[in-house]
């Protein structure tokens, strides 16, 4: 049974390339690389407007999360935020009001960003594995999607299935891994049609994990024929399940880690990036993901590392959710004599550390940014990911720096 379905899955891949070759391989009309920035749809109940968001900072903006139905279609998760919220200027005589008008007057800064929707997520994604094993099902999803995302004027879908197998809120199947490049396979096939037919080129992408008992799988050889780009989430290595404070995003292992080290090459940017090659992911179509914010641990020992791989005693009161603290709820630390700044030259991020509460945090940076940015270039990645741009600080500092890193100004 498996083999037909990787045979099915590999017929279905050359007549989607056959059949749109012309438009698939046309160019999106970004800079040089990519800046994705993330805005979630309930940001507008923590003082986040769409408004707030530098658009001349990015080449697209994913708005998270577009819902699926009881019956297998596109929905909007919150009519209010999206479509009802009514911004300053808007009035009752307006067709569309909310978040969808607001992206698109974005356009009236950067007239290239490109608006893409993302479905699913961690908690929209338990009807994928259903939808994804059965081909009317597929492509009803599909159909839904695509009208939805033209009536709401975006540029492209991201597909954020959280997890195909494995590893979600809800256990998938192990036919997921055949079955989603035929749901890819779906998507594609519609969007090249309204591509023609509105002369417009539209985008599809993934959003995918970082850590290889995840990413394993993922059938990338057939899913990168599919998709412009897969969105890589490369942080989260450590966080309220370690047992001892370190980096949640190191680019390389660090010198100073005490445990093995080839084994932690996996549970690293640079080592995550070699997974996806490994699976058949091309470099030219990896996006990295970085993180805005910070992750904090108490009970946290002094040592010559300023904390850094000391166990830990939980994660203190007064954070966010899990231990975790944006890079805006920084700024008093930054300049607090109680916290120390020390930077890991060889995992190439940044560290807090205070020794008399014996809190440690581990954070992103202009300085790791900038090192993460050249190893995107080195190396011919797509571009970067924010996740999430309401996590920066007033003055987007973090999210301009990547642009101007990675496409010399902004």
């Amino acid at each position: 049974m498996k083999s037909l379905l990787r045979f099915i899955v590999l017929i279905s891949g050359i007549l989607i390339v056959t059949l749109s070759i012309n438009i698939v391989g046309a160019q999106e009309n970004f800079a040089q690389y990519r800046v994705l920035g993330t805005y979630s749809y309930y940001n507008i109940y923590e003082d986040y407007f769409v408004t707030d968001v530098p658009a001349e900072s990015l080449t697209h903006l994913v708005y998270e999360h577009i819902g699926i139905s009881d019956n297998g279609q596109c929905e909007s998760l919150d009519e209010w935020a999206d479509i009802n919220y009514p911004y300053p200027g808007d009035t009752n005589f307006d067709r569309l009001k909310g978040n969808f008008r607001q992206l698109q007057r974005l356009k009236e800064r950067n007239p290239n960003l490109r608006l893409l929707m993302s479905i699913g997520g961690w908690e929209v994604s338990s009807s994928f594995s259903s939808i994804a094993g059965d081909e009317n099902a597929r492509i009803r999803l599909a159909r839904s999607c695509i009208t939805f995302m033209r009536e709401y004027d975006f540029d492209g879908i991201v597909i954020d299935w959280r997890y195909p197998v494995e590893g979600g809120r809800v256990v998938g199947s192990p036919d997921d891994y055949d079955n989603y490049p035929l749901l890819l396979s779906d998507f594609r096939g519609q969007m090249d049609y309204w591509q023609e037919e509105d002369e417009y080129l539209y985008t599809l992408a993934i959003t995918a994990p970082a850590t290889p008992d995840l990413l394993q799988h993922y059938w990338m050889d057939e899913i990168s024929s599919r998709v412009d780009f897969v969105n890589l989430m490369a942080f989260s290595f450590e966080g309220t399940w370690s047992e001892i404070a370190a980096h949640h995003s190191p680019l390389y292992v660090s010198d100073s880690d005490p445990r093995n080290a080839e084994a932690q090459i996996d549970y690293t940017v640079s080592g995550a990036v070699e997974t996806a090659l490994d699976l058949g992911l091309p470099s030219g179509k990896i996006v990295l993901g970085v993180a805005f914010f910070g992750q904090s641990w108490q009970g946290v020992r002094p040592n010559d590392l300023f904390g850094l791989f000391s166990p830990v005693g939980g994660v203190p009161n007064g954070t966010r959710e899990q231990g975790r603290l944006y890079y805006q709820d920084l700024a008093n630390f930054f300049t607090s004599d109680n916290y120390i700044r020390y930077f890991d030259a060889s995992a190439g991020v940044p560290w807090l550390y205070n020794e008399n509460a014996g809190i440690a945090i581990s954070y992103e940076d202009v300085e790791s940014l900038r090192i993460k940015s050249g190893f995107v270039q080195r190396l011919d990645l797509a571009g970067i990911a924010v996740w999430e741009l309401s996590f920066d600080d007033n003055q987007n500092t973090l999210v301009s720096e990547v642009y101007r890193f990675l496409n010399g100004t902004n």
